[in-house]
C-alpha cells in the first residue's frame, strides 16, 4: 500500500518537526524575539520566571532584554540570537541549584 502525502502538508510537517527538535540554525535567529516564557523554557529549563528575573536579568543586566522592568501590563522583549549565545557563554556563572 502507497500513502501519498501532499507536498505542503509534507513541508509544513517537516517545519513543524524542525522546530520542535531545536534544529534551526542560530543564524535564523537573528532579528527574532522571543517573549519571556519562550526564554525560560527554551534557554532556562522551564525555571520560573522569578528565577529568570533575579538570577539573569537583575543580577547580570544583560543587553539583549528590551528593558528588564516594562512595567505593569506590558512583555518582556527578548533578543533570542545573543540571549542563546549569552547563555551558552555564561552557563556556568549563573546559580542554577536556586530554584523557584
Amino acid at each position: 500500500m502507497q500513502v501519498v502525502i501532499p507536498p505542503d502538508e509534507l513541508d509544513e510537517a517537516i517545519q513543524k518537526a524542525v522546530i520542535k527538535l531545536d534544529l534551526v540554525p542560530r543564524h535564523t535567529l537573528m532579528g527574532q524575539t522571543i517573549s519571556l516564557d519562550e526564554f525560560r523554557k527554551k534557554y532556562c529549563g522551564g525555571r520560573s520566571k522569578a528565577w529568570v528575573k533575579q538570577e539573569i536579568f537583575y543580577k547580570f543586566k544583560p543587553d539583549w532584554v528590551d528593558d528588564i522592568h516594562p512595567g505593569r501590563g506590558r512583555k518582556i522583549t527578548i533578543f533570542e540570537y545573543p540571549a542563546a549565545e549569552w547563555m551558552e557563554n555564561h552557563r556556568k556563572e549563573i546559580n542554577w541549584k536556586w530554584a523557584n
